[in-house]
């Protein structure tokens, strides 16, 4: 048994340390980093240097965080800026061409998709084209408000604001502006109750 310990806790340690490199590689290619960045790897990532991520932030495995520059020789500013104490659960997926804003203490839970653009805008043009092909668009830029908490499988479409301290239920897909302080559902997600505050 004493053998055993050894080895599994000898393992443990290079895993730490191994995990310990990765997330120096990660927060180095970041545009700025906060303190206390825990991440669970592997993590996708493109773009980091548009990246910035505030103190104590959390993500859980897989979490594929992207910008794009550059689509198909078409030139993109984008951004993707996570505020302080945000905590994000495994499978999760960020993406901009144009801007995603996370701000503070938001709680997203397992496999939540943000972005803030699509594979073409869908016209006849678009739709003669394999999607791969289609150029990138965005309607807008994306704001997770301060205090958000986004459910299991949550889908935040682009040019949407989720409004302070909402709560969108699980499997929701936003497409609009959801009002502070409100409880949404559904797909297109709409609200069904308003908190006054």
């Amino acid at each position: 048994m004493m053998l055993y310990d050894l080895i599994i806790g000898g393992v443990k340690r290079i895993e730490r340390f191994y995990q310990g490199i990765l997330l120096k590689k990660f927060v180095s290619q970041l545009k700025s980093a906060g303190s206390d960045i825990k991440i669970s790897f592997p993590v996708y990532t493109y773009g980091l240097e548009k990246v910035s991520i505030g103190d104590n932030f959390k993500a859980g495995a897989r979490l594929k965080l992207r910008t794009f520059s550059n689509w198909g020789g078409y030139p993109f500013k984008p951004q993707i800026i996570i505020g302080k104490n945000v905590s994000i659960e495994s499978d999760c997926h960020i993406s901009a061409i144009d801007s995603v804003t996370i701000e503070d203490n938001v709680l997203m839970a397992s496999f939540v998709y943000i972005s803030d653009h699509s594979h073409g805008k869908c016209g006849k043009d678009d739709m003669r084209l394999p999607p791969i092909k289609r150029q990138l668009y965005s309607k807008g830029p994306v704001r997770i408000s301060r205090n958000v908490w986004l459910g299991e499988k949550v889908t935040i479409l682009p040019n949407v604001t989720v409004g302070e301290g909402s709560v969108i239920g699980a499997n929701s897909v936003v497409t609009h502006d959801i009002p502070p302080y409100s409880i949404a559902v559904g797909n297109p997600a709409r609200v069904i109750r308003s908190v006054e505050i």
